[in-house]
């Protein structure tokens, strides 16, 4: 079998309203937090800042399960440049047009005409990185995207704010619905998928979208790596007429048993024919705190890891030895940790 990885980040300042997002040790970190993951999982440490990417409460990125398992399974991956706010310093791919989205409760995401710019530049890219693959893996990382992918949701008419998840067990569902209502209210019945995007959404999901499109063009089985935030790459798929049965989404235990959101009734209303795959790891017996915290409903997808754990399990990994790679990385974080004090 033969894959290829892409993860893909960018910014989203609706990050920066207080509480929205977990993603990042204070709600401005949360800029830097796309940038630090992919330099993580190129580098192995991020070089804009000596520091791996925090939750407010010392929880480490999920990049660590997605980092631990591409070095196992050596397959090539690659980190992308949709609209990151803060600009990578590791060797990446830039989509030309794509820069950080705006807070969407007060302003457009993007300047009229963005969105198409970055899916067309995405899709072409997307052909040529997926040819002759089997399996074209898709990660991301944008804090705020539970968010910006509900309104997308939302907006192209589908249903999201009662199933999409969070990074905390308390999703903050209410305030979520309060920006994505003062969102909602710029879009006129008349504006199409693009343009909606611009309006409501974010650089990051749109270029998703968009290299699935081009693998499609392929062979390839795109499988989407994340959780409820998939759903707004699904929703533009579908209204732009590509979505087939090609498209999978791969994620983790801890989004399918999440009482807070409903990954299988979001997906199913966009598209019934699309396989969710769950991956079957579990924390319960790690040494760490940092990863028991999974169980406890923290962090739950992000970065691919889902993804990554399920394509581990296609290239015969046993469900002990995904979790031995992903604990002897977190050890390793943490020995840096105490040779930097």
């Amino acid at each position: 079998m033969n894959a290829i990885a892409i993860f893909v980040g960018g910014s989203t300042k609706t990050s920066t309203i207080n509480g929205v997002s977990i993603a990042g040790s204070s709600s401005e970190e949360t800029l830097y937090t796309p940038t630090l993951d992919l330099e993580y999982i190129i580098n192995g440490m991020p070089l804009t800042k000596n520091e791996i990417p925090v939750t407010p409460n010392g929880l480490p990125t999920p990049a660590v399960i997605t980092r631990a398992l591409l070095r196992r399974i050596k397959i090539p991956y690659f980190a992308v440049d949709s609209g990151l706010y803060i600009k990578l310093k590791v060797p990446h791919i830039k989509i030309p047009s794509a820069i950080p989205g705006n807070n969407i409760e007060l302003y457009d995401a993007m300047q009229k005409g963005t969105a198409k710019s970055i899916f067309e530049e995405s899709k072409i890219m997307g052909e040529i990185i997926s040819n002759k693959q089997e399996i074209f893996l898709l990660g991301e990382s944008i804090p705020g995207g539970t968010t910006t992918a509900a309104s997308i949701i939302e907006g192209l008419g589908f249903k999201a704010v009662d199933f999409i998840s969070s990074a905390s067990p308390n999703n903050p569902r209410e305030l979520k619905k309060k920006i994505i209502e003062s969102a909602l209210k710029r879009i006129s019945k008349n504006d199409d998928v693009f343009t909606i995007i611009d309006k409501i959404g974010d650089p990051v999901h749109i270029s998703l979208a968009g290299f699935a499109a081009g693998a499609l063009k392929n062979k390839s089985t795109v499988l989407l790596a994340g959780g409820t935030q998939m759903g707004a790459v699904l929703s533009i798929l579908y209204k732009l007429n590509i979505l087939d049965e090609r498209i999978k989404i791969a994620t983790t235990k801890w989004i399918a048993n999440d009482k807070e959101s409903n990954i299988f009734k979001l997906i199913e209303q966009i598209d019934k024919r699309i396989e969710i795959i769950v991956s079957d790891v579990d924390f319960s017996d790690a040494k760490y705190d940092g990863l028991k915290f999974y169980e406890k409903g923290f962090v739950k997808e992000g970065v691919g890891a889902g993804g990554v754990m399920v394509l581990s399990r296609y290239f015969g990994l046993s469900v002990e030895e995904i979790k031995k790679e992903i604990y002897n990385e977190y050890e390793r974080l943490i020995s840096i940790g105490k040779s930097n004090h």
